[in-house]
């Protein structure tokens, strides 16, 4: 378990923890026992895979924020490559990969990016200028490489991740110009932990390498997504009707492949 210490990883562990599943914990912040790797060392990350038979890796620098664009590729790829190129040395064949809606273009870009049509879903095309989103396009192009080579390899493209007190007192006040580029969305961080786990099972009549956006199914926003949409995304056409809050983003692909839904909401009734 790549990232351990991180927001989405502690979640993870969490949940591992509380469906009786055994886990490593990898992460340079060290453990509980005062164990630390260092993902960018190979034979660390080799060590810690030792009698593993899974690996979920959402270690990565989490935003291009403060720092460097050099860093911020060389650290999100080299620590990916490690967990990938490790695992399938010690005979595992099975990965989850933390990927992000941020490939897709809009989240980072200094100009606009229009999404062309809506919902976002899979097959969304690639817009993104930013060295954040290549540094996903390399993750997930890296996982398509070793699901070749026999490895059941998962990408979530997880939205912006947020438990559901931080939608409430962080998203929602956020003026909605400066949410367009994410398009009013997010996802719940016990729901994005949930999709890691269910992609850890067998899942037969689908492919070696599977991509799939995880999202809430909400917007973070009280106005109705139609307007926001009318108002801030005249450009892109509406595929099929978003009626009151709905989220911007296609989920039905990740219900199908690994039967994931959003459960989390931060409205309440």
């Amino acid at each position: 378990m790549s990232g351990a210490r991180g927001k989405l990883g502690r979640e993870v562990c969490r949940q591992l923890e509380a469906e009786g599943h055994q886990y490593v914990p990898a992460d340079l912040v060290p453990d509980a026992e005062g164990h630390a790797v260092d993902l960018l060392d190979a034979g660390a990350v080799a060590e810690s895979l030792r009698d593993c038979d899974a690996v979920i890796h959402c270690a990565a620098i989490p935003s291009p924020e403060n720092i460097e664009p050099v860093e911020l590729v060389r650290i999100n790829t080299l620590t990916m490559f490690n967990a990938l190129e490790e695992a399938w040395r010690a005979g595992i064949r099975t990965a989850v990969l933390a990927s992000s809606g941020s490939i897709y273009g809009p989240a980072w870009s200094p100009e606009p990016l229009v999404q062309p049509y809506l919902p976002v879903d899979e097959d969304s095309p690639l817009q993104y200028v930013d060295p954040y989103a290549l540094t996903k396009d390399f993750l997930e192009r890296t996982g398509q490489m070793y699901a070749r080579r026999g490895m059941t390899v998962t990408a979530l493209r997880f939205h912006w991740i947020l438990a559901v007190p931080e939608v409430r007192s962080v998203a929602v006040p956020i003026p909605e110009a400066d949410q367009v580029h994410n398009l009013f969305g997010y996802v719940a961080l016990e729901d994005a932990a949930r999709a890691c786990l269910l992609s850890l099972k067998p899942r037969p009549g689908t492919g070696p390498y599977e991509v799939l956006v995880i999202a809430a199914d909400e917007t973070t926003s009280e106005t109705p997504t139609g307007e926001l949409l009318a108002r801030h995304s005249p450009q892109s056409v509406l595929r099929r009707a978003l009626p009151g809050h709905t989220g911007a983003f296609e989920l039905a692909r990740a219900k199908d492949i690994i039967g994931w839904e959003p459960r989390a909401t931060w409205r309440r009734s």
